[in-house]
């Protein structure tokens, strides 16, 4: 069936892509991986184009990376939290027209179930069921993961560090739902990178256009992780760089509420 397939396409087969967004988690699993293809897909949200933005400066291999536009609109979808549902079941269907590895840049305390074991196994399933051998195409198998999911966004900008990254880059990476230039400090993709920042005793002074730790929303989280857990093992690191910021003294209220 090898004469069945549109020509060209075959150069996919075998090759490694990592969903890349040019936030700090894809930017590190990039350093540590180093996939053949990064594939950049506009969904159209808030904050996309503001990471793309920084493409140029955060050290990646540009060779590798391929930017689709105007293929899926996600952000009809986007909630005001800036979560848009199931959006990795897109993507990854997407990412199967480029290679056969397909790594997504999920890590320990994530929470939604589009980036858990069972979403991999039942797309890798997914995958391997469409791309059997017909009268198009021959057979493709998929292997889908998030090669670091065991590790907090502490662990993997620690490890990111240990393996030579670059501590500006890190900086440079954008990682922010409103959108604007920079970061908010207040959404809970702020507060998640300032928590890995400050843990790797990275400055972080006048990063934020207000304090991570004076979030609105923070009180509700500390009660939650003293009163039966919020994100698992990233509770731990979250306790740490609140200890080091200027509401240490409060933290022993949020106990037993």
């Amino acid at each position: 069936m090898a004469n069945m397939i549109t020509k060209g396409k075959e150069k996919v087969r075998g090759k490694s892509v990592l969903l890349f967004s040019g936030g700090q988690d894809s930017l590190i699993i990039n350093h540590l991986m180093k996939p053949d293809v990064l594939l950049n897909i506009s969904m159209n949200s808030n904050y996309d184009k503001t990471e793309r933005k920084t493409f140029d400066s955060i050290g990646i291999d540009e060779s590798k990376l391929v930017n689709l536009d105007d293929v899926i609109d996600l952000g009809i979808f986007e909630r005001d939290d800036a979560i848009i549902p199931n959006r990795n079941a897109h993507l990854t269907l997407l990412a199967s027209h480029f290679g056969e590895t397909i790594w997504l840049g999920s890590v320990h305390g994530d929470r939604s179930f589009d980036k858990d074991e069972k979403f991999y196994t039942r797309m890798e399933d997914l995958l391997n069921h469409m791309w059997q051998a017909q009268h198009w195409t021959e057979e493709r198998r998929f292997t889908i993961s998030s090669p670091f999911k065991d590790r907090t966004k502490t662990d993997l900008v620690n490890e990111y560090l240990t393996f030579g990254g670059n501590q500006l880059y890190l900086l440079t990476s954008y990682s922010c739902y409103e959108g604007d230039e920079q970061h908010c400090g207040q959404c809970k993709a702020c507060f998640r990178k300032w928590v890995a920042l400050e843990n790797n005793a990275i400055d972080t002074r006048g990063y934020w256009k207000k304090n991570p730790w004076d979030s609105s929303w923070l009180e509700n989280v500390l009660t939650s992780i003293y009163n039966g857990g919020y994100r698992g093992k990233e509770d731990t690191d979250i306790i740490n760089a609140l200890d080091k910021s200027p509401r240490y003294f409060e933290l022993d209220k949020f106990k037993n509420v």
